[in-house]
């Protein structure tokens, strides 16, 4: 899987039908945090007491998913083509919510939200 697609640069260079590709995607869990909460508690004397109380959220899954960008296929198929990669901050590192209960393909999620991606136009599937 790959896509072409039309961006400027995080450095300002506007590209043409550049050719993105997603290398590895993976899911990371992220641990709930603590929270402290001093709720008034109220004894059977009626005297009113406040008590410290830690509660856990819920963990959460992130989608991990680097994109590599070459100007266009032949450069990524180079064998030096570790040269020809372009950076892009707005374009090659994304964290996006996951649903671990989904059977859904990683990879296919991960290039759905590429395709969607607010910096890219004219996007084509290659």
């Amino acid at each position: 899987m790959a896509i072409t697609a039309n961006m400027t640069t995080s450095e300002g260079i506007s590209l043409t039908n550049a050719y993105c590709y997603i290398p590895i995607t993976y899911v990371k869990k992220f641990d709930g945090e603590w929270k402290i909460t001093t709720p008034l508690i109220t004894d059977d004397d009626g005297k009113v007491t406040q008590e410290e109380v830690w509660t856990k959220s819920e963990a959460t899954y992130q989608l991990i998913y680097d994109v590599f960008i070459y100007v266009d296929k032949a450069k990524r198929d180079d064998r030096n083509n570790h040269a020809y990669k372009i950076k892009n901050a707005h374009v090659d590192h994304f964290k996006i919510q996951y649903d671990v209960t989904t059977n859904g393909n990683p990879l296919a999620l991960a290039y759905a939200d590429l395709k969607s991606n607010e910096n890219l136009s004219n996007v084509k599937d290659v």
